[in-house]
């Protein structure tokens, strides 16, 4: 279902703030994974991570490689690692991993928000 307050929401937003909530969402699966992780439900959990992943595969292909410089390798840089670990979250059900994707998107998220 379609949400038209999202998609209002989203057109008139700029670049920065579409990233955040890119960031918002992710953070929000993958709390719902940790959630769904302690409640052992692990379809929730596998569903959650994998929609998440889509997300930060997103913000990845935005990167402009070509101008961003030393930042945009650095995005890079952060957003394969995070994906590493959800791979290995989701494989071993790990609540430590998921919890660190988790504090290293807030972070990351924390500097989007002081620039938009």
């Amino acid at each position: 279902m379609e949400n038209p307050y999202l998609k209002l929401q989203v057109e008139v937003a700029s670049p920065v703030e579409r990233v955040v909530m890119l960031y918002d969402r992710a953070i929000l699966l993958l709390k719902d994974a940790l959630e769904a992780l302690e409640e052992e439900d692990i379809p929730r959990k596998a569903n959650s991570i994998a929609r998440a992943d889509k997300i930060i595969r997103v913000l990845d292909a935005s990167l402009d490689m070509e101008n961003g410089g030393e930042l945009a390798q650095n995005l890079r840089n952060f957003y394969s690692y995070l994906l590493d670990i959800l791979i290995v979250a989701n494989g071993k059900n790990d609540k430590e991993l998921l919890s660190t994707a988790i504090e290293m998107l807030e972070t990351v998220k924390s500097a989007w928000e002081k620039i938009k």
